[in-house]
């Protein structure tokens, strides 16, 4: 008989967290508190899930030269995985800008953004089931530093 080993969890109270490494960009920001943090394997992408069944992922790209074109190529990345996601307005935090989306994926609903500050990009989206509670994208954005 073989035994699942549970995939560790660190509960989100009001505490910074990284995307990214050095020697390259690495950007900060605050997840919702009662989340808990999964391990990804990737410094690019952290994640969190809520015990009602939701998950929130950031993604960290670099390098990018043009916004326009990148931010749409951010949708069909994820689209490629199985979310669908279309743009619905702007969005301005202190430090990164760019636009929202909505998210369907999964038998999951929720809201996402693609935002930039110079050569960065990140991608966060938040999916809920039908019950559970939203994660706020805009704050997350408004919490996205530099580092």
């Amino acid at each position: 008989m073989e035994r699942a080993v549970p995939t560790p969890k660190t509960p989100v109270s009001d505490q910074a967290f990284v995307l990214g490494a050095l020697p390259g960009p690495e950007v900060t920001f605050r997840a919702p508190s009662g989340w808990e943090k999964v391990p990804t394997g990737r410094a690019d992408v952290v994640r969190f899930t809520h015990p009602a069944g939701g998950t929130l992922t950031l993604r960290l790209t670099t390098g990018v030269t043009d916004f326009d074109t990148a931010a749409p190529r951010r949708l069909r990345e994820l689209e490629i995985g199985g979310v669908d996601a279309r743009f619905t307005g702007d969005l301005r935090g202190d430090a990164f800008a760019g636009r929202t989306c909505t998210a369907t994926g999964g038998g999951r609903s929720g809201d996402c953004a693609v935002v930039s500050r110079a050569d960065l990009i990140v991608t966060v989206l938040a999916l809920r089931s039908a019950d559970g509670p939203p994660a706020d994208v805009a704050a997350v954005v408004r919490s996205l530093k530099e580092a």
